[in-house]
């Protein structure tokens, strides 16, 4: 008969910085737990831990701290005998004639992210190098007696024979003799956005042994009492062996960035990065830019509770280990230049995603409705420097990081535009301007009609043709008209350009009034100005002339 006993618990990150984790970085790691509603300090707590005890926290990079968590953590595992089994929530567990109980879980899979990309598209994003965190257990449990002979069976060995880590079924690492196995991989290749299966597989192994205590006649060495001595006898031995794994879906992640760099007639950088997949953003030589992605750590809520089997009892207890699980969310705010004053972000462009829902513990200014998952992002930035160096790309994966050089990007030639405007023909409804549009430097006609960008003339959008013309007709009651070139991304066509705007005198009703009145001002000034220098030398008095009105 099994009796299943729980024991009520609640789950909590420890009271204080532990593992070897810093206060500046253990606070953080805890999105999801329970906040209180009304929170304030102590005098002895820090900012941090006042801020994160009432809410959860973003975070801007993946932190180191989780690993150095989940490694001290997994080894704190509690040990057990060969009774008794322990595991945590939703470990398979495998039953053999001898071999009982027989689990592994994966506990961390580091470095790693998840990412919620939409409420069913959230993988996880493993590096290219990294290790898995394991736990391994099982109990044996005895053969019955066959007689009342006194014969019994008796445990020879026991162990975690070996365990394995798999991807695709393919080996990478190997273990002996661990319930808490650490394996290790590297140089995964990524697909693209392809998943693998990673497998933690465990073989536990037993031998029992049975013998009898048997008593005669004619022994060599007798007792006191004259019975023979007693002696254990072998009758045989029992071997079973179990392998059991945990798997886990996971994509390998590694950040290998490309795209344009041009520069701006005034020398400033402007830089497009994308990758098939989404990545954090761009540290630049005098600022950064961010895509619409943030982070937060949250416990690996299967861990919350271990339970124990000896085959008599099922007891469910709190858990001392609590791994952790970087995560990746899109965040409302959505992508940001630093500092606004002289980088732009001009645009964030890839797979458009429905926002996913967090777990409702996570609160966190997550986005809502449709957004950008932020795979390519375009910048301009002002630079003070001749030649700008490098640039960091950084992956959604601590450590999963790209510098490259800015000449590593294709150069896209960037030219100023010349717009003008002409009147062709005035009529008393209507005046006709010509606006031409050419390359600055080589006076070549710019045709709009077959790239991206467009012209704005007096609010109509129109294109030039192939000579980088277009005439536009508006209402002779215009005093003016204004237009503008509204180029495409300087990434989208070559050759590139940069807008220009215009205006023209079209001579309209209130242009007329104006030179009017300037044509007649002007002699009466002169006329006026040639009193006042004559009085001034002559000293006629008769300045002002208004002066006996």
């Amino acid at each position: 008969m099994v009796v299943t006993i729980s024991v009520e618990s609640v789950a909590h990150p420890p009271a204080e910085p532990t593992h070897g984790v810093n206060e500046s970085e253990f606070w953080v790691l805890w999105a999801g737990d329970e906040d209180s509603v009304n929170v304030t300090g102590n005098g002895t707590q820090t900012p941090l831990e006042t801020l994160s005890a009432g809410t959860d926290v973003p975070i801007d990079r993946p932190p180191r701290a989780v690993e150095m968590w989940n490694r001290r953590d997994i080894a704190e595992m509690p040990e057990t005998d060969a009774t008794v089994a322990s595991h945590p929530r939703n470990t398979t567990r495998s039953n053999g004639s001898y071999l009982r109980d027989v689990g592994v879980t994966i506990g961390a899979i580091q470095p790693s992210t998840r990412v919620h990309l939409s409420e069913t598209d959230q993988p996880l994003y493993i590096a290219p190098d990294g290790e898995v965190l394991g736990t391994v257990d099982y109990r044996v449990v005895m053969p019955s007696a066959d007689d009342s002979s006194g014969n019994s069976w008796h445990v020879e060995s026991h162990d975690v024979e070996s365990v394995r880590l798999l991807l695709d079924g393919d080996v990478l690492d190997t273990a002996n003799h661990t319930k808490t196995p650490t394996l290790t991989y590297s140089d995964l290749e990524p697909g693209l956005n392809e998943t693998a299966t990673l497998t933690l597989e465990a073989t536990v192994t037993v031998q029992l042994r049975r013998t009898d205590i048997s008593q005669g006649v004619g022994c060599a060495e007798t007792t006191t009492y004259g019975l023979c001595q007693t002696g254990l006898h072998s009758l045989g031995t029992r071997q079973e062996s179990i392998t059991v794994r945990d798997n886990a879906t996971v994509t390998v992640y590694d950040l290998i960035v490309s795209g344009y760099q041009t520069q701006y007639p005034d020398g400033d950088l402007g830089l497009v990065a994308y990758k098939n997949y989404p990545w954090y953003g761009l540290d630049l030589p005098e600022g950064a830019v961010r895509g619409v992605w943030r982070f937060y750590v949250a416990r690996d809520q299967t861990w919350d509770n271990l339970t124990t089997y000896d085959g008599t009892n099922v007891t469910t207890a709190h858990s001392p280990v609590h791994p952790l699980q970087v995560h990746a969310f899109p965040i409302e705010t959505g992508p940001t230049p630093w500092p606004r004053a002289t980088v732009e972000l001009l645009t964030v462009y890839g797979t458009e995603y429905d926002a996913p829902s967090l777990p409702e513990a996570v609160v966190l200014d997550a986005v809502e409705g449709p957004y950008t998952g932020s795979f390519g992002i375009a910048t301009h930035v002002e630079t003070t420097h001749d030649e700008t160096d490098t640039v960091t790309a950084i992956g959604l994966v601590r450590g999963t990081n790209a510098t490259l050089s800015v000449s590593e990007f294709a150069a896209v030639p960037l030219t100023e535009s010349n717009l003008t405007l002409k009147v062709m023909n005035r009529s008393e409804e209507t005046v006709t301007v010509r606006a031409q549009l050419r390359d600055n430097e080589t006076s070549a006609p710019i045709q709009t009609s077959d790239r991206d960008g467009y012209l704005v003339v007096a609010g109509q959008r129109v294109n030039t043709s192939e000579n980088g013309t277009v005439d536009v007709t508006v209402s002779s009651d215009r005093d003016a008209v204004s237009a503008r070139y509204e180029p495409s991304f300087w990434w989208w066509d070559i050759p590139s350009y940069t807008g220009d705007t215009a205006i023209v005198s079209t001579g309209g009703t209130t242009f007329r009034y104006l030179d009017a009145l300037f044509g007649g001002f002007v002699p009466i000034g002169a006329l006026l100005l040639a009193g006042y220098i004559l009085d001034r030398f002559t000293n006629w008095g008769f300045w002002p002339p208004w002066r006996g009105l």
